[in-house]
């Protein structure tokens, strides 16, 4: 029996510099008698087997406690809180029954889920859910049991906890794997380690025995398990080494290398429980095109179903088609595309999209797809999957038309932020249509903490409006104060509402076109911009491009520009910075299409009281690359003009509250947090309770 305590631990084990599986989890792993397991998804207990210190595990009796999540519905939630114990049960146990399907039908993890279930079914490993049913945490937009913590206990009851980032996975432990860290504690390592030991052990007992507050800890659904132990590998040693002879680079995937992260399975196991019916709320850059692509595979494979793609423009249009033709391949699969200057789909849409057996897919931009012409020459029905990237765009009035369930049966929506600013209808219809946002959603935040993004400093830059530019704003502030009080008080003249919209589109105008941000964008990058480095400079449109380009120039500061109507190759100009860095001028490419994962800092000059264009184009430079350890976001921030306004102005709808508030948010997640006290400072002396104003905006660019 081995002891714990023979082992010398670090503090700590750092990816890069330690070798984790070596030093650190194969020795505890062999002298353990018991080993508990928090993890934030199902599928990461998949992962446990693949290691050589198993079998003896296994044979001198050792057992595995593993606790994972799963986020319910928020009636599910309100249900179990009401004690209807029934109506959960049946939620979980759907939600975890695709969740174990998905599982065995992965390439990749089909054989180590065998292995896994003959353990189960050996009792070997106990497996238990925690919901989480707090109401607050509920309400912040779908968040979850997260935490990632290990413990392991010899029979002489010496203890090592660690907590951290890593996963039992080929790329979590292997040297030359995802970058991954872990904090480590020993019970035989000093007063200190003993007390946060003991700490951790009976927390994670407080858990297991379902008494921690906030949580409710359910046992696995018995049909989920049923399905896993049926699916037990009978020869799992066997199996273990066949596991451990094959390289990670050699595990199977799809045409590029990829297979499923636990957020993306979790994603399609909450859509299939949803009778295949749901949006995707995941972060810029974690993944949601490979998800949807997954599903579209099983739609075709699986369900002889034909799909219909909608994209919301030219751009993202190319990369869908570059993608399917990749991806389908193997299951030759017939694309036919409408839209985006592919104009013959008209004689072949009603025979491409009805039923049959040939694999088919339809891709169109929203702007086609929504037309009277198309809907009516879809061979209509519950054979027809619909996938729509960036769904917001399809809730405004015109694109409304193509939310018509008569149309299709599967649906599927993406987007980082699916809820329409400020569009009240909009959002209701997206929601009623799809039938929901999945849970659990994935945040920009989740995506940093799992190392799907990039980590990230981020500089707030403030600057003040001209005169002029602040007696135009106060000016437009008075006649939105006059006409929201008319409509307040129940003026239902024709047309008021649309003027106030109309109004505020032009007050936010004021603030993107700022004549200060010019020489901010001159500092910034005379003070930061180094050799080798890769910049973008995001700005609102193409006289405040060819204003900082110029007036970047007259510093020295060579820079090339990006834009729809540039003379030039624009693929060309992305594939220079890559190569050689520099500084690129641009708009729109850190919304929706452009992929730059290679940019290293970015400066946003365009201002967004949008909160989906804010997190799409923070959360696009976050998007990992090779050597890329860190991203740096400077930020510009226009503040309210000082004096002249009254209290009700500044602070019934003050000019950037919405973008402060989502600014604060964001540098909380930074590496350097203390930004996040400082923009709430700038708030303070500016007059805005920044904390109650989390502001939708408005949708001002959909059609």
């Amino acid at each position: 029996m081995g002891n714990l305590a023979e082992l010398t631990l670090q503090t700590s084990y750092h990816k890069g510099r330690d070798d984790i599986a070596v030093a650190f989890y194969l020795p505890c792993m062999r002298r353990a008698l018991e080993y508990d397991r928090a993890v934030g998804f199902f599928r990461s207990t998949a992962f446990i087997i693949a290691w050589p210190a198993l079998r003896d595990f296994v044979q001198r009796g050792g057992r595995i406690r593993v606790l994972c999540s799963q986020v319910l519905a928020r009636d599910d939630i309100d249900a179990l809180e009401e004690g209807y114990s029934a109506r959960v049960d049946d939620s979980l146990a759907a939600r975890f029954l695709e969740e174990v399907r998905s599982l065995l039908r992965d390439e990749v993890l089909h054989e180590p889920a065998r292995v896994l279930a003959a353990l189960v079914a050996s009792r070997i490993v106990d497996l238990q859910i925690a919901v989480l049913r707090e109401t607050e945490v509920r309400a912040a937009s779908g968040r979850i049991f997260h935490d990632k913590l290990g413990i392991f206990r010899d029979g002489s009851g010496n203890l090592v906890i660690f907590k951290g980032s890593m996963n039992e996975t080929w790329t979590g432990l292997a040297a030359d794997g995802n970058l991954e860290s872990i904090d480590v504690a020993a019970s035989w390592m000093g007063a200190r380690d003993l007390e946060r030991a003991r700490t951790e052990e009976a927390y994670f007992a407080d858990l297991w025995s379902n008494r921690y507050p906030t949580l409710t800890i359910r046992p696995f659904p018995e049909v989920a398990r049923n399905e896993l132990e049926q699916a037990a590998d009978p020869d799992w040693e066997a199996s273990v080494d066949r596991l451990l002879q094959r390289p990670a680079k050699e595990q199977p995937g799809d045409a590029r290398g990829r297979s499923l992260r636990p957020h993306q399975a979790a994603g399609l196991a909450s859509w299939a429980a949803n009778d295949r019916r749901g949006i995707l709320a995941f972060a810029t850059g974690s993944g949601k095109t490979f998800t949807a692509v997954t599903a579209i595979r099983q739609a075709i494979a699986e369900h002889n179903e034909i799909v219909v793609v909608v994209v919301p423009d030219q751009v993202l249009f190319n990369q869908w088609y570059k993608e399917l033709d990749e991806t389908t391949a193997d299951l030759q699969v017939r694309i036919l595309r409408a839209g985006a200057g592919y104009n013959n789909w008209r004689d072949s849409l009603r025979l491409w999209t009805s039923p049959g057996d040939q694999p088919r897919v339809v891709l169109a931009t929203v702007q086609t797809a929504a037309t009277d012409d198309f809907r009516q020459r879809l061979a209509a029905g519950t054979h027809l999957m619909l996938v729509a990237d960036e769904v917001h765009r399809l809730g405004s009035p015109h694109h409304r038309q193509l939310l018509d369930d008569r149309l299709f049966g599967a649906r599927l929506g993406l987007s980082a932020t699916p809820e329409r600013a400020g569009d009240v209808t909009g959002t209701a219809a997206l929601l009623s249509f799809f039938h929901g946002v999945l849970e659990p959603r994935y945040t920009l935040a989740d995506a940093v903490r799992d190392g799907v993004l990039t980590r990230y400093f981020y500089r707030p830059h403030t600057v003040l409006l001209s005169d002029d530019e602040a007696s135009e704003w106060r000016t437009l502030t008075a006649e939105i104060g006059q006409l929201r009080g008319r409509v307040a008080g129940g003026d239902q003249t024709v047309g008021l509402e649309d003027r106030l919209q109309r109004l505020f589109i032009k007050r936010a105008r004021v603030v993107k076109h700022a004549a200060a941000k010019v020489p901010l964008a001159v500092e910034v990058l005379s003070t930061e911009q180094k050799r080798g480095q890769r910049w973008i400079v995001y700005c609102e449109d193409l006289n405040q491009l060819n204003a900082v380009s110029q007036a970047l120039l007259a510093r020295g500061i060579q820079n090339m520009p990006f834009h729809s109507q540039m003379e030039g190759d624009r693929e060309e100009t992305l594939r220079w910075l890559e190569r050689r860095g520099g500084v690129v001028v641009a708009i729109k490419c850190l919304d929706e299409g452009v992929d730059i994962p290679s940019v290293t800092h970015a400066l946003i000059l365009a201002s967004s009281k949008n909160p989906r264009e804010f997190i799409q184009r923070r959360g696009r430079v976050l998007r990992t690359a090779p050597k890329k350890a860190l991203a740096y976001v400077h930020d510009a921030i226009v503040l309210p003009p000082k004096g002249g306004a009254t209290d009700a102005e500044r602070t019934a709808d003050p000019i950037t509250a919405g973008e402060l508030a989502r600014a604060v948010e964001f540098a909380q997640h930074a590496d350097n947090p203390a930004s996040a006290a400082d923009l709430q400072q700038i708030a303070i002396e500016a007059g805005i309770e920044w904390r109650s104003l989390l502001t939708n905006g408005i949708e001002d660019a959909d059609d």
